[in-house]
């Protein structure tokens, strides 16, 4: 069976547990900061590690939200969707 993506609603992405999924992995990538041996641990350096995974998980949504919206326009003007085939286990 084929399934065309037509149209990808920007509130459900943006409500989901997608922006939850993206922060932890940021938050894994900055944390991994502290095998750094140059690193000097302070509870300001903690603080700049978790600021860090904050901003990289808005710049990351910020630009979903924008692949999103041109996604979504492009699909209007009549530019086909994503096509996915699936099939059934039996």
């Amino acid at each position: 069976m084929k399934v065309e993506i037509k149209k990808i609603s920007v509130m459900t992405v943006l409500f989901s547990v997608f922006p939850l999924a993206v922060f932890v992995v940021m938050l894994v990538g900055a944390f991994l900061e502290l095998f750094n041996p140059e690193s000097v641990l302070s509870v300001d350096y903690f603080m700049g590690l978790v600021m860090r995974a904050i901003q990289e998980t808005i710049l990351f949504l910020v630009s979903t939200v924008f692949f999103l919206l041109t996604y979504n326009v492009l699909t209007a003007l009549g530019i086909r969707g994503v096509r996915v085939t699936l099939e059934d286990k039996e």
